[in-house]
């Protein structure tokens, strides 16, 4: 007797996770991983990159004095903006209470399709978290 096992295809939602992770991966050298549960991406931060967190407000001010590029996206309800950087903690940095400069080994939800959330699309490199915490104050 054989035995034969059918098998779905993945759902639409969960090709579109792995696709994007793919393309980061390839595109930046990001740690992406896949939440199945929550279907969202996040990336790991400390070894690659950081991320410095901000009121929308303060980060388009922020935005407005960088010299550079720096990848920035919006969270879901467009309340903060979240600026990805280079590895490490500046020395010295003493952040205000609106702004969150995320502890090395945690991970953050990135959007799953570029032109989604991004107020500035990611770029290969990433200037140093000191850069973008200068113009905070």
């Amino acid at each position: 007797m054989r035995i034969s096992e059918a098998t779905a295809p993945a759902p639409g939602w969960l090709r579109e996770l792995a696709d994007a992770r793919s393309s980061y991966q390839e595109s930046f050298g990001w740690p992406v991983s896949v939440q199945v549960g929550a279907r969202h991406l996040v990336v790991a931060l400390g070894r690659v990159l950081n991320a410095v967190s901000m009121p929308a407000g303060l980060g388009a001010r922020v935005l407005d004095r960088l010299t550079g590029p720096v990848p920035i996206f919006a969270s879901p309800d467009g309340t903060r903006w979240t600026f990805l950087v280079g590895p490490g903690t500046p020395a010295n940095s003493t952040i205000s209470g609106d702004v969150e400069l995320a502890p090395p080994g945690s991970h953050v939800a990135i959007p799953v399709n570029p032109s989604e959330r991004w107020v500035e699309p990611p770029r290969r490199a990433l200037p140093p978290a000191r850069s973008v915490l200068a113009l905070v104050y």
